[in-house]
């Protein structure tokens, strides 16, 4: 098994998807909701503790999900896809692979789909640049740490009903993977902190916390395994911020799902299904289906043999 293998079989980037914003903003006067631009579940499964051999890489993670209505709120489905180019450095720093990560994701939502009511927005999400130092630790254990930010966007989306903002947002990602034999775990924990729209001043979105986490089995190129989220508040949100109707209060939930994956050397597919088992303060419960997509694009061409110096 490779170390490209070994690093991704596992089911790196964005704790909750705002769509409930959508709701309240459609269902009442007044202020949307704002949600971390790091949602919930989108690192579930990939071992960004693993350090990865040098080179770059492609990796794609789209979600598509349903919010089952409560509090009378609307019909919700949307859709969230992250692409993400990881360049693995020939540097190391403390024993660390230097490793850069670039994401770019855009998000597409509809309220009352199928319906006279029916609205729908698609644009880009606020794109982020992430910088960290990954350890093998030895045992098939590896620790990674990353630091970075979201940049702001100034959208409809944003600006409109708050699903990313027109703000900085302050990232931290610690990370733990576990590759050995066919067994494989991961669990990525996130801080984020946002700063003021640039435009009002105005600080809606408060800190928050999520892990993303994942164990698989690995059956030659097939793997299986069983992946889950959770996300909360960790302060209290601005007045203007909405919850499925309930104004300026906290939000949290967990997710379990289950996963599938299968690797056709050397591009690695994974999917998995995840469905909220509690939640508090939103409009009602998640269900989100993903897809990830990995794609080594380069790596160094090993050094040529020398030639002896001298021959006969």
């Amino acid at each position: 098994m490779s170390n490209v293998e070994l690093i991704f079989k596992p089911v790196r980037f964005l704790a909750r998807l705002a769509a409930v914003a959508v709701a309240a903003a459609v269902a009442l006067p007044g202020g949307a909701s704002a949600d971390p631009v790091s949602p919930a579940g989108w690192t579930a499964g990939i071992a960004l503790g693993a350090p990865l051999p040098e080179g770059v890489y492609f990796i794609n993670t789209a979600t598509y999900f349903e919010r089952s209505s409560r509090f009378a709120a609307p019909t919700i489905d949307a859709g969230v896809n992250i692409p993400v180019v990881a360049w693995s450095t020939p540097v190391t720093i403390l024993g660390g692979r230097l490793e850069i990560l670039g994401i770019f994701p855009e998000l597409t939502v509809s309220v009352n789909p199928n319906s006279p009511t029916s609205a729908a927005w698609r644009d880009f999400y606020n794109p982020a640049g992430l910088v960290g130092l990954a350890w093998d630790l030895g045992g098939g254990w590896g620790f990674a740490n990353y630091v970075g930010a979201f940049a702001p966007v100034n959208t409809t989306l944003g600006n409109t009903l708050n699903l990313g903002g027109n703000y900085w947002t302050f990232l931290e990602l610690a990370t733990v993977a576990y590759n050995r034999d066919t067994w494989s775990a991961t669990a990525n924990f996130t801080y984020s902190s946002s700063g003021s729209d640039r435009a009002t001043g105005v600080s809606i979105q408060p800190d928050t916390a999520q892990i993303d986490f994942s164990v698989s089995k690995h059956f030659n190129k097939w793997e299986v395994g069983l992946v889950g989220y959770g996300s909360t508040d960790l302060g209290s949100p601005s007045p203007f911020r909405t919850a499925g109707g309930l104004y300026g209060n906290k939000q949290s939930q967990f997710a379990l799902g289950g996963l599938v994956g299968y690797n056709f050397g050397p591009v690695i597919t994974q999917f998995y299904l995840t469905r909220d088992v509690a939640e508090h303060n939103y409009s009602g419960y998640d269900t989100r289906f993903w897809t990830r997509l990995i794609i080594p694009v380069w790596s160094p061409e090993a050094p040529a043999p020398r030639r002896p110096l001298i021959t006969k």
